[in-house]
Order: structure tokens, then sequence, then C-alpha cells
């Protein structure tokens, strides 16, 4: 049997990708043992050169999309931990500010019993807002951080009756042999009215 492309010319192989019979001019032997026809070798090595260049390119999509990916996440992790760190801060301005807050003190100084049930409940109030909406056990407790911290508050305090009221949230009357002559008045978390009203 004579070559393909030299039919005059006996062949001494065969190629191994389209197996045509081929002389010793159009062989081609690889180091590793195969042969191919001068078509067969151009064909390989294009798709050897081809894959190769795919093979480079995919390796270059992989590396490019891998640090896109990177990039997010890192980019991602940065305004978690930014936004983590914001919320951190303003939490603890906030324990910070609630911590310095400076209540207002109300000062009793006047003589007029609806004025001072009124001061008293005011406070009581902040008081509740600072407490959960609970009331001191005594209105001592109200000093120094609600009242100052004076020998006249404390003697303005010794005229009143508080007790605490489940219903009312607490009961405020002034005591009938004090100097103020408010002792018909009774003080709830929501009013001031006189003793008749109660009855």
């Amino acid at each position: 049997m004579g070559c393909v492309y030299h039919p005059n010319k006996d062949n001494i192989a065969f190629c191994d990708h389209c197996e045509a019979a081929l002389c010793e001019g159009c062989t081609v032997r690889l180091e590793d043992g195969r042969t191919f026809c001068h078509r067969c070798m151009l064909a390989v090595s294009l798709e050897d050169v081809k894959s190769e260049t795919t093979l480079r390119e995919q390796e270059e999509e992989d590396r490019r999309v891998g640090l896109q990916k990177k990039w997010r996440l890192t980019y991602l992790n940065s305004i978690l931990a930014v936004g983590l760190i914001g919320i951190l801060i303003l939490l603890a301005l906030r324990l910070y500010w609630s911590q310095t807050e400076t209540r207002p003190q109300i000062f009793l100084e006047t003589t007029e019993p609806v004025e001072l049930l009124a001061a008293l409940q005011r406070t009581l109030t902040h008081y509740s807002v600072d407490h959960r909406d609970s009331y001191p056990d005594s209105l001592y407790d109200l000093i120094p951080a609600y009242l100052p911290d004076l020998e006249g508050t404390r003697a303005v305090l010794l005229h009143f009756e508080y007790n605490l009221d489940e219903q009312k949230g607490y009961l405020l009357r002034i005591k009938p042999d004090s100097p103020f002559s408010g002792e018909n008045l009774l003080a709830t978390e929501l009013d001031i009215y006189s003793v008749e009203r109660e009855k």
C-alpha cells in the first residue's frame, strides 16, 4: 500500500489521528511515540495551542473573577465592620449620655400647696421614667438625683404623707399639722384634687 500523499512511495507508518498510510517524508514522530501526518500534526498543534490559550484565558478569567469575589467579600466585610463599629459607638454614647444626663432638679421654694404637690408630682414622674414606671419607697429617695440635698428640701418633705398605691401609683398629701394650708388636697400620678372628691 502506498502513501496517501505520495502514492508512488511505500508507507512505513499510519497517522494516529486520521489513520492514513504515510511514507518516510510524510511521517512526523513525536517524543512521546505518537505518529502524525503533516495535516494532522498542524491540526493537533493548533488544538494544543488553542487549548493552551483557552487554558490560559480560563486561568486569567478565574483569577480575575476570584479577585472580584475576594474584593467583593473584602468590601462587604469592611462595610459590615464599619457598621458594627458605628453601632457600638452609638450604644456607648447612649450609655454615657444616660449616665451623665442631668436630671432637672426641682426646688421646693414655694409655700403654695398646689404648687408644692405639682412640683413633687413632676419629680416623681421623672423618677418613674428613669426607673421603669416604678416609684420610690420614700420621698427621701428622690434626694440628691431629683431634689437638691438641702436642709430646706428635707424640711419640706417632712410635711408630706407619701404612700405607694397599686391603682393610682402613689398617694401624696400634705399632713394636717403642716404650715401649708393644703391638708385637704391629694395628689396621684395623674391628678391633684381635694379629699372631698376622693370620697
